[in-house]
């Protein structure tokens, strides 16, 4: 995993009171006041921030008979539906809710360990104040970032940063989803907090923090609306199984380098597509790497049609696919058929 790039900003403030226009004229002493301005449109905005969106972040107990844990969430809409941390709640008994004076009984909706997020709900004493989705797509590096939770046993408070990259694995192991690696120091507690832009939309959830306590992972408000999404239609996360493996391959098509590798004889995929299919898109999602392919794989969810190019033979075909729920019986079979040949490769002439 590479380094989490620091970015200070005192140093950025410095840097600011230090451009000078360009003229015959030498530079001439940095001018105090344009540092001052930058750090007050700073502290304004994470001010605003921090006060248009506190009164809906939540402060989530759970109680066991090895003791408390606590963490944050917050409410996604006024009838007290949460988000917060998976590992925290556990099976979802004895969590409780704090919102202002009230503390409230919590139930688990639904959860997913693959991204580290809960869904839960409170029965409110009257509307919840809710956070409003930001577009997670706009985050990239260097996008200032405010996350606002419950440190410790404190009450709630802001941090502010930017994001260091969008990275697809850590230590060596890969993400389900793309997460963002955001240079925002967080403390106990903090894990399941409100990822905010600078308008106040949640783009994301605050689910681990860095080794050297200088940043933390985020993952993306879309990746936790899945778990939403899929509760409300289906009453649990219905992941998507495609019954497919993947191969890259060493020269692109289309842009991509993934090409259908085996399929189980028995999967959705076996009657439209065929191996050496080169995968372009997946729903909104464009293939060009692994990666890709990883973040596609997260978003399928069973039931739910969506369009799949692929490059065939020197043509890009749109394949309607509606994926299934996982046969977990059948990974051993579908394994011991072997490594896949991709017998009928593209068109472009690639080998692998």
């Amino acid at each position: 995993m590479s380094r989490l790039i620091a970015f200070s900003l005192c140093a950025a403030l410095s840097g600011a009171a230090q451009v000078a226009f360009a003229g015959d004229k030498p530079a001439g002493p940095p001018q105090a006041s344009q540092g001052s301005e930058v750090a007050k449109a700073v502290e304004s905005a994470v001010s605003r921030v921090f006060e248009s969106t506190a009164p809906s972040v939540v402060r989530v107990e759970c109680e066991d008979e090895l003791g408390k844990v606590a963490g944050t969430g917050f409410f996604v809409d006024a009838d007290g539906t949460i988000f917060t941390l998976s590992s925290m709640v556990g099976d979802g008994t004895g969590v409780f809710v704090t919102h202002g004076e009230s503390r409230l009984p919590a139930r688990l909706l639904a959860k997913d360990d693959r991204i580290g997020v809960a869904l839960l709900k409170v029965d409110p004493d009257g509307a919840k104040p809710f956070l409003l989705k930001g577009d997670c797509r706009k985050v990239k590096t260097a996008t200032p970032l405010v996350v606002v939770g419950f440190p410790f046993d404190l009450e709630a408070s802001p941090s502010f940063g930017v994001v260091g990259g969008l990275d697809r694995q850590s230590r060596g192991k890969f993400f389900a989803t793309t997460h963002f690696r955001a240079n925002i120091p967080v403390q106990r507690g903090q894990g399941g907090s409100p990822v905010l832009d600078l308008d106040g939309g949640v783009v994301g959830v605050l689910v681990s923090g860095l080794e050297d306590g200088s940043g933390c992972y985020v993952v993306p408000i879309r990746a936790a609306e899945k778990i939403r999404s899929d509760y409300a239609r289906f009453g649990e996360v219905r992941h998507g199984w495609a019954g497919v493996t993947l191969q890259e391959i060493p020269v692109s098509v289309e842009g991509s380098r993934m090409a259908i590798d085996l399929i189980d004889p028995a999967s959705p995929a076996a009657q439209d597509f065929r191996a050496g299919d080169v995968v372009v898109q997946v729903g909104d999602i464009v293939i060009r790497e692994p990666e890709d392919a990883l973040d596609a794989k997260f978003f399928l969810t069973a039931g739910d049609t969506i369009p799949v190019r692929v490059a065939r033979r020197g043509e890009v075909i749109e394949i309607p696919f509606t994926p299934t729920e996982h046969p977990f019986g059948r990974e051993p079979e579908l394994h011991a058929l072997g490594p896949g040949s991709l017998a009928e490769p593209p068109h472009s002439g690639a080998r692998p």
